[in-house]
Formats: structure tokens, sequence, C-alpha cells
């Protein structure tokens, strides 16, 4: 059954009640520290999506879900001298740490020649991963990487939702020219287009919305960008919100995250303050449940995760630039401020229940390999509980979690393949997860670089980057 879409807030967005917040109670980052977070645009939990263009390096992205039993009474129990309840089934056996490369899609010389998409998505659904690229949307059995379906886009890809609502998915695309005009919803399970249509525009001097963000939540389609907004109903594309800008402090969304439960806005009011404001909007009524205020001079560059509350912030006159990492409470207070400022770069960063990790800068080793830290950092204080080299001679990047544990990305080099690697939250200290063959290790690194890697369902799954033009576009180990 479909779930009606909550109301929105009535109006235009209002300059709201805030908390404030002190940036001079920052905590100093950790020596060693990586560079700052990544530009806000990818909804975290799920998609995740990287700052792409911003280094290179590995930008990784988190599709991941549990395996049955890991992290719970099975492991638990694994290895235990007592003697188990008669009524308790025996654990079953770990999962295969050496992995084999199970499929490899390649890139068509037709399709080499295409522009590279803008703003990428992945998903998992119904046993298909499904990308976006240039002008179509592909879906891949997990299983033997077959093609299953394929949507054409109208024009080329502009942006896409980086999670699923009930089975529903939508980008903007290259309507009109160059302006990303086009708006369209498609049914994941059934591979076929839901509905197709241009998006409204008040200002007839505009060509588009400007650096346009899709976003799905609980039967809407939002789509947000530097200069209007509207609502679609998720079903059929009817515009429900096309809101005007506030005449009285120019105030507008332009952009939100949600991780499928709870959705966040950044709301930016250009006259008077000139300040950016989060909040967090009760699914129930559409109405802010409370408002944070971003420090005055800085704004809102990303959001690292919406439960707990963890946002990235840079310098108003910087473009792209982060130089701290705030935590918020439930309540919309500042909990920890983290500088960056001395770390140039970007970051990739996951966030636990009580814990941010974040990957340092890579540095050279006296083996002429390269490999970096994994910081782990207390959200309540910002202070640093541990770091770890997760094995070392590597580079990681952490992109989930299998039951508490941080899992950790780190790619292919010399000949070996690359390999997953879990992190004790206590301590830091690895375990091999998984491990690729060395047979592929070429293709891995070469797809990897700028590329996205993902943890689903016991398998690994590397997508080429927006970036380049590979020879392959994924290949998925297991």
């Amino acid at each position: 059954m479909t779930e009606s879409p909550p109301p929105s807030p009535g109006g235009p967005a209002r300059m709201p009640q805030i908390w404030d917040t002190d940036i001079s109670r920052r905590s100093p980052a950790p020596p060693g520290f990586g560079p700052p977070p990544p530009q806000f645009g990818a909804d975290p939990g799920g998609a995740g999506g990287g700052p792409h263009g911003r280094r290179k390096a590995l930008i990784v992205v988190l599709a991941l879900a549990l395996v049955a039993g890991l992290g719970g009474g099975g492991w638990l129990l694994w290895g235990r001298t007592q003697k188990a309840p008669q009524h308790r089934a025996e654990p079953s056996a770990p999962p295969r740490v050496d992995t084999r490369l199970d499929w490899i899609v390649r890139n068509p010389d037709k399709d080499k020649a295409l522009p590279n998409p803008k703003h990428p998505a992945t998903w998992f659904a119904h046993g298909n991963v499904i990308r976006t690229w240039s002008r179509q949307i592909t879906a891949l059995d997990v299983r033997q990487g077959k093609e299953q379906w394929r949507i054409a886009l109208p024009g080329e890809l502009c942006s896409a939702s980086r999670r699923l609502d009930d089975d529903t998915a939508a980008v903007m695309y290259k309507k009109d020219g160059d302006a990303c005009t086009g708006l369209m919803a498609v049914d994941v399970r059934s591979g076929r287009q839901k509905w197709d249509q241009r998006v409204p525009l008040h200002d007839a001097r505009s060509s588009d919305y400007g650096d346009t963000q899709v976003l799905v939540f609980r039967g809407r389609v939002k789509v947000m960008g530097t200069s209007e907004s509207a609502t679609f109903a998720a079903a059929d594309g009817k515009v429900l919100e096309h809101p005007r800008l506030n005449p009285v402090d120019n105030c507008m969304e332009n952009r939100a995250s949600t991780d499928g439960k709870t959705l966040l806005s950044v709301v930016r009011c250009s006259l008077g303050s000139d300040r950016e404001f989060l909040q967090r909007i009760d699914p129930g009524t559409g109405k802010e449940d409370w408002t944070w205020k971003a420090p005055e001079g800085l704004t809102i560059r990303g959001v690292l995760s919406v439960d707990p509350v963890v946002v990235t912030v840079g310098r108003t006159a910087v473009t792209d630039t982060s130089t701290d990492l705030i935590s918020i409470s439930p309540q919309g207070r500042t909990r920890a401020v983290i500088s960056l400022t001395d770390h140039g770069g970007a970051i990739d960063a996951i966030v636990g229940k009580d814990t941010v990790y974040l990957a340092s800068a890579d540095r050279e080793t006296a083996a002429s390999t390269k490999e970096n830290r994994i910081v782990a950092l207390d959200l309540a204080t910002g202070e640093k509980r541990w770091e770890s080299n997760a094995g070392g001679n590597r580079v990681g990047t952490p992109i989930g979690f299998v039951g508490d544990k941080p899992l950790i990305y780190q790619g292919a080099q010399s000949g070996e393949g690359g390999r997953l690697v879990t992190l004790d939250p206590r301590d830091g200290a690895p375990t091999v997860h998984k491990r690729m063959p060395s047979e592929s290790s070429v293709e891995e690194a070469e797809l990897a670089t700028l590329g996205e890697v993902y943890f689903r369902d016991d398998k690994v799954f590397v997508v080429a980057a927006a970036e380049i033009r590979p020879e392959n576009l994924m290949m998925s180990f297991g």
C-alpha cells in the first residue's frame, strides 16, 4: 500500500527560530587527519556518491546490506566452549574471504565518445544493480551481469536521486539545449518510465533551476537548485509545490538530504543575515522539528549523516572548500565542531551511532607504496578515539559497516587485488573481510580510481566514475 505524501510547509521558506552555533568551541583536527569533506549532494546512508573531481583518489559510495547473521547471534556464539541449548541451530560457516571475479561489463566503443554523466547514481533493487549513464538507465542482474532492462533518456543526464522510494527513482536531464529542465520518474521494479515532464519556471530569464538536485521521499519528488525549487507527486508527476522566494528575507530551500526516514533541508536566506539554515522536517506534518543556523561566515557544504546529524561547513567566500565538521544533537544544537582547516583536498567518511570514521590523506611509505589512516572521532566531544592504518601499505576508504564495525575498501596495487577490511570499533584493529583476486587487479585498479565501490549481499561491486571514459563500466566479485 502506497503511503500518502505528507503535507509540506505552507508558503515559501521563512526565517525560523534557530539554535545558534559557537564556532569557537571546535576541537582541533588530529595529526594526519584527512582533507575536508565532500560537497553537498549525495544522500547519506545509501548512495552517497562522493566528491567527484576533487582529488585524484578513490571516491567510494556505500550501498551496504548486512550478511545474515553477521554481527548477530550466530557470530557471537561461534567458537564458544559452552554447550549450546538443544533448540539452537548450529552456526553457519563464515563467509568466504577470498572472492572471484563474477563478471565484468565492457564499455561499448560507440559509448566512449558520449559526454560523462553528471551526478550519476547507483541503486540496488529486485536482484539488479541499476546505474544511470549519460543517456540511459540500465539494470544488470547482480549474479551474472546480464542486462535486464534499459530506459533511454531524451537528453544528457544532469542529476539523479541517490535513494529509491517505493521502487521509484527520479532523474533530471537536458531537455532544452543545455538547460536541465527534463524530469523523469522511473519504476525500478518493472523497468519502465512512470512519467516525464518539463519543470516549471517562475523566472522567464532563467533557463533552469541551476545546479539541480533531485530527491525522492515519501511519495514526492523534490527538485532544488540555486534559483528555484518544486515538488511533484511521485505517482503521476503532478506539481504539488512551486514556491516563490520570500520577499522579506529571500529565503529558499535549495538542497536536501534523507535516509529514507528523516528529511534534512538546507534553506538559504540571501537578504539581511545572508545565512544558511539546516531544518529537520517532520515527515508527518511537513513542518520543521528544529532549525540550526550555520555559523556566521560559513556555508553548509555537505551532510555526512542524517541520523545522527553530521554536516560539513566551509568559508562562504571559498568555493567548495570545507573547513569544519559539525555534529548536531537530536534537539538541533551543536555538539562538537572539528577543524579541518589545515588539511587540503577531500575526505571520505562514514558515521556510526556515536563516532565518525574519516580517511586521512595518503602518504608515501618506506616501501615506496602509499597508505593512509582511518581516524575515529567522538561525535559528542570531537576528540580522537583511535587511528588505524587498517593493516598498512594500502590507501583505505570507509564505505559502510558490517554490524557495528567500520568497513574499509583498500584498492588493488602491485599485482594484488583490493580488499575489504573491518575495524574493531574499540581500538581500530583490522580484520580482512574480503580479498579480491590478483588476476583482475589491473582492471580493478583502473575502474576504482575515481570510481565507486559498493558492498551488497556479500558481493563487491566496482563502478566506473563519471569523470573518465574507461574500458570497463562495472565489475562484481563474490
